[in-house]
């Protein structure tokens, strides 16, 4: 057993003292072929940022990597057979230097469009296997990729290739292989920010290799540190992105031992050292204003940013609050940052231009989200002046005065001053001075500054509400914009897409579902007993619809019974409500006889406005004494008659608003009382049938007159 011992330790010490001795001997000669092309052809959009991406990774490779300047291999906007070019002239200097007690590193960067098959420059494609060829065959002893592009990675299942632990070696290894990191999974997008004016996968590896990624605290970045470190980055930075969450992948096949460093902060003696206390997110500006690294610090974890000298600014994100620190890095120093270092920055006040939550107060509730930590208070009164995620319970009153995510819940009213997403209950009363998100729930009164949500309550008001809010409740109130659905008794809008209730009125409305809609301007249809609107773009459905755009005229006529008649036209041309009045004369038209009619009936204009034709059904009620209440008395030498008629006719506008109207009719009258039918046409031509064990009367006839008005 001791020999056995003896024996490990011997070959342990042996393994230390020849790796001392390679790494006195070995020395590394990287270098750099950064390929950009914005243009992916005429069928894809233009990148913005590929080529700063591959300048950013070049200058980080160069600052931080070893790379000197006369290896760094640069080409932009290239065609393929460029690219081969370039790759031959690399693999020429590789050759040239070979046996120079080197390793040599070839570290291959893209940035650009690309798909399944290949990347595109320009029109051209150049496949994946063709690609991976070029870089498997470089004379170089490790050959590193690092493709930024949609679907890139489909290069690394060319081979077959797995993950495998950390690979990146120093001098002081033996190491030999290739390994290639893609920003994407075969399938997926890879996408850019116009914020972070670069991709979210370059962006998060060049964070990484400047010191971000250095998990283990000794001042290298291997390659797995920082991938991983960009794998977190990027899935992070693009979950709730349109193009989907986007998860960078690698394929590895190296042989040896040891760890290949990609950068070490102690090659530049320029940088930040941020205190071990320090917590939150930071983004690290340049002079320029151009975000150069940004990263997530845990209070536990000492770090260091290798950046050239010059002037940053330090933007500090915690739950909803943000701090500031302006620093100039000079040559040859590290500048400590701490939290004393920091100020709070003051909210700036934007101009909403439609959405909600243009004071920058959303930022502030995702920043809560991410990093606040759940609490739940109770109090007679509890009252919050901090950001607040959690759950706030009241006995009589809850109240924020800061952003607020999570519910309040009390027995007399809740109120939120600043930006609220989550829930309000309280049986009296709920009120959101600024942008509401969430469920406000109250049997008597709710209130928003802006509403995304719902309201349930007696009464219910938002100022501005989205067009996903909806009130529910007696009386409900959306003064400026636009909700989405509002039901109760009463529901007053500047524009909802769905009313629904006893009366609702609206300066802009959807569909309005009530017996009474009111709108200055109806972009859906109305629905109800009587329907009032300015414009619409849709004919109302109902008893009795006026419509600024529509129908509105006036016709005075004399028909076959030689009864002068009075009519009124209001609706669409499409739909219209007749009502009209009328007396007959006597057969030498001195005299008028005894016989009134009044009713009602709907038609349509074919030809729509101006000239046109026109159907309508009337119902009148024809008696022998004038009633206004159109009743009947028991009175036996009392007549009433029941009067259908259908009318087809025309219009011709004479000049603007002014028409000559003529046409026939089919009628049929029927007993109202007293057994005795007294309309007739002034001629002998109808007949009486039977109907229904009633005596009914059918004749022809026809009209004539003047209209005016729109028509």
């Amino acid at each position: 057993m001791f020999n056995r011992m003896f024996g490990v330790i011997i070959l342990c010490v042996m393994s230390v003292f020849a790796s001392m001795v390679y790494a006195d001997n070995t020395k590394i000669d990287r270098y750099v072929f950064a390929i950009s092309a914005n243009n992916g052809g005429s069928t894809r959009p233009m990148l913005r940022y590929a080529e700063s991406d591959a300048e950013s990774f070049v200058n980080v490779m160069r600052e931080m990597g070893g790379v000197p300047k006369s290896n760094q291999f640069f080409v932009r906007e290239p065609s393929v057979s460029e690219i081969k070019k370039q790759f031959s002239v690399l693999d020429g200097v590789l050759k040239k230097n070979k046996g120079q007690n080197a390793r040599q590193e070839v570290l291959v960067y893209y940035s650009g469009h690309a798909d399944e098959k290949g990347i595109h420059l320009g029109n051209e494609n150049f496949a994946w296997s063709e690609l991976r060829a070029n870089i498997d065959n470089l004379n170089a002893d490790v050959k590193i990729a690092v493709i930024d592009a949609c679907g890139s990675g489909a290069i690394t299942r060319s081979k077959g290739g797995v993950a495998v632990p950390a690979f990146m070696v120093d001098a002081s290894s033996d190491m030999k292989g290739y390994a290639f990191i893609t920003s994407s999974t075969q399938d997926e997008s890879s996408q850019e920010s116009d914020q972070l004016k670069g991709s979210f996968f370059t962006h998060s590896l060049v964070s990484g290799l400047r010191g971000a990624g250095d998990l283990s605290g000794d001042g290298k970045v291997t390659l797995s540190e920082s991938y991983q470190f960009a794998f977190n980055e990027t899935l992070q930075k693009t979950q709730n992105t349109m193009g989907g969450a986007q998860h960078p992948s690698r394929d590895m096949s190296l042989a040896g031992t040891g760890d290949i460093v990609m950068t070490d902060l102690r090659s530049t003696s320029a940088g930040v050292a941020f205190e071990k206390s320090l917590e939150g997110r930071l983004f690290i500006r340049d002079e320029r204003g151009e975000l150069v690294a940004e990263l997530y610090k845990k209070s536990d974890r000492e770090m260091e940013l290798g950046l050239p000298a010059g002037k940053y600014n330090i933007q500090l994100e915690k739950p909803a609050m943000q701090f500031v620190a302006d620093v100039t890095i000079a040559n040859g120093k590290r500048e400590n940052v701490s939290e004393a270092s920091f100020k709070q920055m003051e909210r700036v006040a934007t101009v909403n231009r439609g959405e909600i939550g243009g004071n920058g107060e959303n930022e502030r509730i995702d920043s809560l989200d991410r990093n606040g930590r759940f609490r739940t208070t109770f109090n007679l009164a509890d009252i919050s002046h901090e950001p607040r995620k959690g759950l706030m319970l009241g006995l009589f009153l809850a109240k924020s005065n800061d952003v607020m995510l999570g519910s309040q819940v009390s027995l007399i009213g809740n109120v939120a001053r600043e930006e609220m997403h989550g829930l309000q209950v309280s049986p009296i009363f709920n009120i959101a001075k600024s942008n509401y998100e969430g469920l406000q729930l109250s049997s008597t009164f709710n209130f928003a500054h802006e509403l995304e949500g719902v309201q349930v309550g007696s009464v219910n008001v938002v100022r501005n509400a989205s067009r996903n809010a909806v009130q529910v409740g007696a009386v409900n109130v959306a003064v400026d914009t636009v909700g989405k659905v509002q039901v109760g008794a009463v529901n007053i809008a500047g524009y909802t897409p769905v009313q629904a209730g006893a009366i609702n009125i609206a300066k802009t409305s959807g569909v309005q579902v009530s017996a009474i809609n009111i709108a200055a301007r109806a972009n859906g249809r109305q629905w109800g007993v009587i329907n009032i609107v300015g414009h619409a773009e849709k004919t109302p459905i109902g008893l009795l619809n006026f419509v600024g755009n529509g129908v509105w005229s006036i016709t005075g006529s004399v028909n076959e019974m030689a009864a002068p008649a009075m009519s009124v036209h209001f609706g669409t041309a499409y739909l219209f409500t007749a009502i009209e009045t009328s007396r007959e004369l006597e057969k030498g038209f001195k005299h008028f006889e005894d016989v009134y009619e009044n009713g009602f009936g709907f038609g349509t204009q074919f030809g729509k406005y101006g000239t046109h034709l026109e159907l309508e059904y009337m119902l009148l009620s024809a008696s022998d004494e004038y009633r206004g209440d159109y009743g009947y008395n028991d009175d036996k030498d009392h007549k009433a008659n029941i009067h259908h008629r259908l009318r087809l006719g025309a219009t011709a506008q004479l000049i603007k608003g002014v028409g000559i109207s003529a046409g026939g009719t089919l009628n049929m009258a029927t007993e109202g009382f007293a057994d005795r039918i007294m309309l007739a046409p002034k001629g002998e031509w109808h007949f009486n049938k039977v109907v229904c064990d009633h005596e009914a009367r059918f004749w022809p006839g026809f009209y004539a007159g003047l209209t005016f008005g729109r028509f």
